[in-house]
């Protein structure tokens, strides 16, 4: 019983308190629920400083995501600077005993319109910014528009309500004459609770405007820092992936190697023949003239030729080792050229983050991650194309291998083309032998030292060609790369109108 009573008395007491009448509203008497009219208006200054309070660092130095975030700030700064003091005037309107009724209701009343030309054009010039830091996208525009002609109507309904508080508490202190203060009676007759009524409901429902207008902007400046993370995320894995491209050229560096150890062995070893004969054969030959006069110098031409190939491959080393000196150089900056080749897509799913569209988290999440996945892909083309050039070389050791086995053919008879002439038993006659073969070992001579000069220029003029060829190989690939991120740009922007699929 005791219990019942005590909480009895508490509700009894929280009632009073709010319907006591207070000397209010510019009046000196007392006006029932003038006390909510403070309550709301307070809620209503809070809600309106909220407006002002929404922030976020930006670190990646993207241009458009600082200019969005000045102009939501300073959408929010003028909300404040503007509609705040009208909470105050209401609230200090609730507890109003001197007036003038006049000065009082027409300070609130420019308050109000002053609010009302900032949200019905004050603002233009920054929602346009807004919307050309989007991308042209519209969205944070047609959201703040909605809120501000909503919140018009309800500012409009707010001066009728108090248009008609003022009205009627001119007639009470008018029908109250001389009296001061204002008899109760009278204020019961003339501002009734019905009339503070609406204005309590018209500064709840500006309240909750002010607290839509808040969300637009909040809403905002939360995705401009995940687009802001994002940037950074993105600059991280163009980073990692081409931290990895020194190590595929290095690896490829070291399989030209490889390909040059194995061409320059070929060629020092030489075609695998010799022109030294046995003593005895040489004896005999020396012994005729015509062979000694005739044949011997071309054979000796020859062996000259064949002794300089491997002198001679001595500058496929140097072809290899210029091809190989100059693939780090093939791709400079490789970070800016990968960073370049994903700016179309990185600034689409930006701007899709940004925009603060119904799917812009959906579409964001989507496309951000392929985005991304395009460093690492790009990359590994890169990795197809040093694979592919370093298969076409393994070729050329190959190429030079049979070369020298031509050449090879050129000694393969010599032996038995000069025992055939040391048969011929009258010296004159085998001196004629010699004699007549001797051009064919000239022109071979000459046709050795062609073939190597042959040999090496492929080498030179193939390092060279694949180091072209790769080269285009890279580039294509970053282009590939480039067309990949307009189309990725494309779908998600048709993401952000049409939605999932």
């Amino acid at each position: 019983m005791r219990t019942f009573c005590f909480a009895l008395t508490i509700l009894c007491a929280f009632q009073s308190i709010l319907a006591y009448p207070r000397p209010d509203f510019a009046i000196n008497g007392t006006v029932a629920t003038s006390v909510t009219v403070r309550t709301a208006a307070n809620e209503l200054g809070a809600k309106i400083i909220n407006a002002g309070n929404g922030t976020v660092e930006l670190t990646s130095g993207y241009t458009e995501l600082t200019t969005l975030r000045t102009a939501l700030q300073f959408i929010g700064d003028e909300i404040v600077r503007v509609a705040g003091p009208l909470a105050s005037q209401l609230t200090n309107l609730s507890t109003d005993n001197v007036g003038p009724i006049d000065t009082v209701y027409g300070a609130i009343n420019t308050t109000i319109l002053q609010f009302e030309a900032l949200i019905s054009g004050g603002l233009n010039g920054t929602i346009a910014n807004i919307t050309t830091a989007t991308g042209n996208y519209t969205y944070i525009a047609k959201q703040f528009h909605d809120t501000f002609n909503n919140t018009k109507t309800t500012l409009g309904e707010l001066r009728m309500a108090l248009e008609q508080l003022r009205l009627n508490v001119t007639k009470a202190k008018s029908m109250a004459g001389t009296a001061n203060p204002i008899p109760p009676a009278i204020i019961l007759t003339y501002v009734p609770a019905t009339t503070v009524n609406a204005v309590i409901a018209q500064i709840r429902i500006l309240r909750d405007r002010v607290s839509t207008m808040t969300f637009v902007i909040d809403s905002s400046l939360e995705n401009l820092k995940f687009a802001d993370r994002f940037i950074f995320s993105l600059k991280d894995e163009i980073v990692r992936n081409a931290d990895r491209y020194p190590l595929s050229y290095q690896a490829f560096q070291i399989n030209l190697g490889v390909e040059q150890s194995k061409v320059y062995s070929i060629l020092a070893t030489g075609p695998g023949c010799t022109i030294n004969f046995n003593i005895s054969i040489q004896n005999e030959l020396e012994a005729n003239q015509q062979y000694t006069d005739n044949l011997a110098p071309k054979l000796n031409n020859l062996y000259v030729a064949y002794e300089a190939i491997a002198t001679e491959a001595d500058k496929t080393n140097t072809s290899f080792a210029a091809y190989s000196g100059k693939v780090p150089t093939l791709i400079g900056n490789r970070t800016t050229e990968l960073a370049l080749s994903l700016c179309p897509s990185l600034r689409t799913v930006l701007q899709v983050q940004i925009a603060n569209a119904g799917y812009s988290d959906f579409c964001f999440s989507k496309y951000s991650s392929i985005v991304l996945s395009q460093a690492a892909l790009t990359i590994d083309a890169f990795d197809v194309c040093f694979e592919k050039e370093l298969l076409r070389l393994m070729n050329l050791s190959t190429i030079i291998e049979r070369m020298l086995m031509q050449l090879s053919f050129n000694t393969a008879d010599l032996l038995s083309n000069l025992q055939v002439c040391l048969r011929i038993a009258d010296p004159t006659a085998e001196g004629a032998c010699y004699t007549k073969i001797a051009p064919y070992y000239a022109v071979l001579a000459t046709k050795v030292t062609a073939h190597t000069a042959t040999a090496i220029n492929l080498v030179n003029a193939e390092t060279k060609a694949s180091y072209n060829r790769l080269g285009a190989c890279l580039y294509s690939s970053l282009s590939v790369t480039a067309v990949s991120a307009e189309e990725i740009s494309a779908e998600a922007s048709k993401c952000l109108d049409v939605g999932p699929q």
